[in-house]
């Protein structure tokens, strides 16, 4: 095949200064050429591959998919139409599918040259000599006289434009974007005095000022009062700052700028249908939304069309399945996949993107059993069609899939036992055909394939009876087969990850067998198929050993994440390899989430909610700060940091929060930690000889911890003690007097001078209490009189002169609660919460005017868990359902803070533990004033 260049036209240089006014100088290169095979002009479409290089070739500035490194062809080509031996193409056109845009940077550079590769569909991709140089044009002439309106805030140094460049009056509305200027642009108080200013100019007339208060400034200022609205209630998920939970089996794409993992299963065996954004030039993960999301599943088959990503099938918590969700990024949603025509249900199934349909084939159906049906989905109308059944390869599982040359191509699996045969599937023809198994590697499953452009390459894998380092090259331009080397090959491994660079494929990671005790691997080599070579991959700072883990190429570098190392032993780490210095960046973050869990603390600094230990499988001993203004999270200092535990307690201080006592499983703890969020440092609380306990309680007087009651598994405490973090010393808490009876899982509130116990288990539940008085170490008994009935696990506020109590268990799940006033010593029961069903682990906070009660569970044999919730109003003594459009998932043992505006709920237990954060902010009746 000849390829000749025609000519090359419009080949400009773009300078960065008026690469912004695209009416007058497009981003383009308009390239024509003629292509030729053998003596005849070519007609109909060819694949082209274009990257701008430097003049020997060895750096590439750009490619149309940017995937090209040092010269190499991109991993995937644009089909133009060719007629009569002639093409035309705009480089840098991103509306064509595989073609990104060109950066103006790429002209920084004295020399640019463009090398083109070419597929007929027939004789391969061969590559254009020599490269040509790219030429300056007409519009690099503009430079000499820069346009008006060309010169935007992007070519202007900060700080370059100050108060003396501009004239007075200058600056204006009309001026101003819309949203131009936000709350970060403006001074402190600025946005306040100018409200409040004469004459009112912030607001034009006729416009609405809305206040939570009766405001009289407003009045005063000759605004109207015209009126209230009411502002629902509204939930708000936390999509940023977090590393998804560890997990393996999980489904990934990456998407051009970012890998996104979804899915899979925890360490705790349980199926998650949440998942991340990893951006590695911010070297943060964003989380994904589960509104919308498919049901929780693993192996589920994922590609990406350019835009979104398509999850489909898989095994979920119970069947096997046959729907799936498409997510996209640029919303941040999620869509559902039609199941008309769908394939049936199915598992270690393949899925490949064509570039406008993805086609499912293969796997095992619900009954377990292999098939060799499929269909293609196209997601522009939400439609499948089912595939051509004549001529299929036979019935398979954990195979292969590639697409190449408009054909999709099938190889391995296990069927009826294991296979080396395949077939290819014309994606125009609809219509089968056969791969020749001459040379063909050994029959295996659970092996790895890729595309590089003119190959597909297989390799590792097992026979069932051995594991496997061998491999073999397919080009379907010949039907023919080679093997690859296995001089200096990667040990024989499964569950292994392979990437494609451009010009070498990389193996990494894997185990030595299947068996849940198999030894894991952090190695791996490159393969050059042009050379049949293997190089070792540096080790020093790889991930740690893995398999079942994810692997994509960003262009430049191949990302690792997830998998796990032995059973039970799951991983949400990571790391990043350069293959151009053979190096490693490991996957960490200032912003680093915390594993799913229940039973943790949470206490509201004034700024921030800090989340410290917990239960999620294992006890956890680390914590993370969430401030809900900038949505991130930063990890917490683990130096001097308490041992993991939960059960514990945690008070704020005003300065810091002490962690004390708690479980972990075994050992009862009798000591804890101060942890200071302004200097990121943990100090120790002395410990307690006689302290050891869970269910306690405590609570903060202003100077002191009080701790009271609580178990040790087997016996249940009456006593105390107060820590005065000033002097890092104990003092004891008299038992005598109206002390409560030895109990735990009570609650205790602070009232400004006493604590407040009340209820609790222990040789029996408890409906009674008492206060207790730190100044004089003394308690003061409770009225039984209207007292709620006996009843554990409730939860307890203080409204500033009340303490409420509501829900909890005794064998009976209460949806009730009640009133206490300590200045009377008299109860006063609440109304019946209609909207709610009795509960115990749920969360209650109090908002300065209301008692938000939310989630938690009851149960009868089975646990039932809730994901709705009330507000109490004391002041009308009345009920208000919590709104549950777009509320969290069910939850019990989880944590609840109030803001001083919003509720945040963190974490939590239902099947299995969370790690996801939530912000409910409730309605309220704001007044409406307008300006005259």
């Amino acid at each position: 095949m000849k390829l000749h260049p025609l000519i090359q036209v419009c080949v400009f240089f773009l300078l960065a200064f008026i690469t912004s006014a695209q009416a007058q100088v497009p981003p383009l290169i308009n390239y024509q050429g003629r292509m030729v095979v053998g003596a005849a002009n070519f007609d109909g479409t060819g694949q082209f591959r274009f990257a701008l290089v430097n003049a020997t070739g060895t750096t590439t500035y750009w490619s149309n998919d940017g995937s090209s490194v040092a010269g190499s062809a991109p991993a995937t080509g644009v089909a133009l139409p060719v007629t009569k031996g002639l093409y035309s193409v705009l480089l840098g056109d991103a509306a064509l599918p595989h073609m990104t845009a060109i950066p103006s940077a790429v002209f920084g550079n004295s020399d640019v040259y463009l090398r083109i590769w070419i597929n007929d569909g027939t004789n391969g991709t061969q590559l254009l000599t020599p490269d040509q140089r790219v030429a300056s044009a007409g519009y690099a002439m503009m430079a000499a006289n820069v346009p008006d309106a060309s010169i935007t805030s992007a070519k202007i140094a900060p700080g370059a434009v100050g108060a003396a460049q501009i004239a007075a009056g200058a600056v204006g509305g009309s001026q101003l974007a819309n949203n131009a200027v936000t709350a970060a642009n403006l001074a402190a108080g600025a946005a306040a005095g100018n409200l409040n200013a004469n004459a009112q100019t912030a607001v034009a007339s006729g416009g609405l000022v809305l206040s939570q208060t009766e405001n009289s400034a407003l009045l005063n200022a000759g605004y109207f009062k015209i009126g209230t609205t009411v502002l629902p209630d509204g939930w708000q998920q936390d999509v940023n700052g977090i590393t998804p939970a560890e997990r393996s089996r999980h489904a990934k794409v990456w998407t051009g700028s970012e890998m996104i993992v979804w899915g899979g299963a925890t360490v705790a065996g349980v199926l998650i249908n949440d998942g991340a954004r990893y951006n590695p030039i911010s070297n943060a993960w964003s989380a994904l939304p589960t509104v919308g999301a498919p049901a929780a599943r693993l192996q589920s088959s994922t590609v990406w069309t350019g835009t979104e990503m398509i999850v489909w099938g898989g095994q979920g918590s119970g069947p096997v399945l046959n729907d799936g969700a498409r997510f996209n990024p640029a919303s941040n949603s999620w869509l559902p996949i039609s199941t008309t025509n769908a394939p049936t249900a199915r598992v270690d199934h393949t899925a490949v993107w064509t570039g406008s349909e993805m086609i499912v084939w293969g796997g095992l159906n619900a009954a377990g059993n292999p098939v060799n049906n499929g269909a293609r989905y196209n997601p522009a109308t939400d439609t499948w069609t089912v595939l051509a059944a004549a001529g299929a390869p036979a019935a398979r599982a954990n195979h292969c899939a590639v697409v190449a040359n408009g054909e999709m191509i099938i190889w391995g699996g296990v069927g009826s036992g294991y296979l080396n045969t395949g077939g290819r599937y014309n994606l125009t023809t609809n219509t089968w055909s056969n791969l020749s198994t001459t040379n063909a590697p050994a029959a295996r499953i659970h092996h790895q394939s890729l595309w590089t452009g003119t190959e597909m390459i297989v390799w590792g894998g097992t026979t069932g009876g051995s594991i496997l380092n061998s491999g073999g090259r397919y080009n379907p331009a010949t039907n023919t087969w080679m093997a690859t080397s296995t001089t200096a090959a990667p040990g024989a491994r499964v569950y292994h990850s392979m990437a494609w660079t451009g010009s070498e494929m990389i193996v990494w990671g894997g185990s030595d067998s299947t068996a849940s005790s198999a030894t894991s691997f952090n190695d791996g080599a490159r393969y050059n198929p042009v050379t049949d070579s293997w190089a070792l991959v540096s080790n020093t700072n790889a991930p740690s050993a893995r398999r079942l883990h994810s692997a994509v190429w960003t262009g430049e570098k191949m990302i690792i994440w997830g998998g796990l190392f032995l059973t039970g032993n799951y991983l949400n780490t990571g790391g990043r390899y350069d293959p151009t210095t053979d190096t490693w960046i490991a996957l960490s973050s200032p912003i680093i989430a915390l594993n799913s869990r229940q039973r943790h603390t949470a206490v509201w600094t004034g700024s921030e909610m800090i989340v410290w230990g917990g239960y999620g499988g294992i006890a956890w001993g680390d914590g993370q700060r969430y401030n809900p203004t900038t949505n991130r999270w930063t990890a917490m200092s683990t130096a001097g940091a308490p041992a993991a535990r939960y059960g514990h307690t945690a008070i704020w201080t005003g300065t810091e929060m002490i962690i004390w006592g708690g479980i972990d499983g075994a050992t009862y703890f009798n000591d804890g930690a101060r942890y200071s969020p302004a200097s990121d440092t943990w100090s120790p609380v002395a410990a307690v000889a006689s302290l050891p306990r869970t269910g306690h309680s405590a609570v903060w007087t202003g100077s002191a911890m009080v701790i009271w009651g609580g178990t040790n598994g087997g016996a249940n405490f009456n006593d105390g003690g107060r820590y005065n973090p000033a002097t890092n010393s104990w003092s004891g808490v008299t038992t005598a007097g109206a002390s409560p009876t030895a109990r735990a899982n009570h609650s205790a509130v602070w009232t400004g001078s006493e604590m407040i116990v009340w209820g609790g288990t222990g040789a029996s539940n408890f409906n009674d209490g008492s206060r207790y008085n730190p100044a004089s170490n003394a308690w003061t008994a409770m009225t039984l009189t209207n007292a709620p009935s006996v009843r554990a696990s409730h939860t307890a506020v203080w409204t500033g002169n009340e303490m409420i109590v509501f829900g909890g268990s005794a064998g009976t799940y209460f949806k009730d609660g009640s009133r206490y006033n300590p200045a009377t010593d008299i109860w006063k029961a609440l109304p019946e919460a209609g909207s709610l069903s009795g509960r115990t682990a749920h969360t209650a906070v109090w908002t300065g005017s209301e008692m938000v009660v939310w989630g938690g569970l009851f149960f009868d044999g089975t646990s039932h868990y809730y994901n709705d919730g009330s507000r109490y109003i004391p002041a009308s003594d009345t009920w208000s359902p919590v709104s549950a459009a777009g509320a969290p998932a069910p939850r019990s043992f989880h944590t609840a803070v109030w803001t001083g505006s919003s509720m945040i709920v963190y974490g939590g237990q239902s099947v299995g533990p969370f790690a996801d954060t939530w912000t409910f902010t409730p309605g309220r009746v704001m007044h409406l004033y307008q300006r005259p």
